[in-house]
């Protein structure tokens, strides 16, 4: 009988908005890396929670398909202390059959940007694995959940709790004005507390991921969007000599080199600079003044 194995699977990790769809789109390429298929693009909700155990609250393609919302509707922190042996054989099944079929030469690459606060559970049950974390810088990723949320998912409100590694809770929008005004005096559910609160989300996810692996940061990376747009084929090439893969001779992908710029059309000059007031901390950790 084969053994099933799985070794050093890629994550694909970020706050959402931040570019993860475009690393992976052009990572799949590689001829060494096999991309999940979860819903939507590629993302793996749903194998996460049905084999995984984990508790994921995504976002949907279409709101006429799905409502716009897959999983729960809330995105619970795990880590190795939740890891049970029946998990570990449940994903590495999963994988090894249904997205490796069964090719012990190929190298799982998942995108997932929910598992951005469980990454210790993650590695419990994938010890070898590599983590690649992608940031953007604040206003064009705000800007962008803007975009979505008030034009692509009116049925859906975004909930941040306050808890140490938090991530968005997806809820259903109320139905009535009465109902509404009440979501509008909360603070932390967008679009009632406004789009500080996204700033906030965007802080917090991206500092939590370094803080998560800080036992072992040789298997995480780190990789601005921006370095993607201006430097593209250096920076896809130092993301496959750490993942221990060829590098690429060019990018797969064309690349729209003004995605960064359609912020200043959803945000106003006081928003602007309160913003990146909020975010400042974190932008200079990252390297973003």
């Amino acid at each position: 009988m084969i053994e099933k194995r799985i070794t050093k699977p890629i994550f694909i990790i970020g706050c959402g908005r931040s570019g993860t769809t475009l690393l992976f789109n052009i990572l799949k390429k590689h001829p060494f890396l096999v991309g999940t298929t979860g819903y939507p693009d590629g993302e793996d909700h749903v194998g996460w929670i049905e084999h995984g155990n984990c508790f994921i609250s995504g976002l949907g393609s279409s709101p006429t398909i799905d409502g716009g919302h897959t999983g729960f509707h809330y995105c619970l922190h795990m880590d190795e202390r939740d890891v049970r042996p029946e998990i570990i054989e449940n994903m590495i099944s999963y994988y090894y059959d249904d997205v490796l079929s069964g090719d012990r030469l190929k190298i799982v690459l998942n995108k997932c940007p929910h598992l951005s606060n469980k990454l210790r559970y993650a590695r419990g049950i994938f010890p070898d694995a590599k983590f690649v974390h992608i940031i953007r810088d604040c206003l064009p990723v705000v800007s962008s959940w803007i975009e979505m949320m008030d034009h692509a998912q009116p049925n859906q409100v975004l909930y941040l709790p306050e808890t140490e590694y938090p991530c968005f809770w997806v809820l259903p929008a109320p139905e009535n004005g009465a109902r509404g005004a009440i979501f509008a005096k909360e603070g932390r559910i967008y679009p009632g507390g406004g789009a500080a609160m996204l700033v906030d989300y965007w802080s917090l996810i991206n500092r939590n991921i370094p803080m998560q692996l800080c036992d072992s940061p040789e298997q995480l990376l780190t990789i601005k969007y921006e370095d993607i747009i201006t430097n593209s084929l250096e920076t896809i090439n130092r993301i496959c000599e750490f993942c221990e893969i060829p590098t690429f001779l060019e990018v797969p992908l064309e690349i729209n080199p003004n995605c960064n710029e359609k912020y200043k059309k959803h945000l106003t000059e006081r928003q602007i600079t309160d913003f990146l007031q909020r975010s400042h901390a974190t932008r200079t950790l990252f390297g973003y003044l």
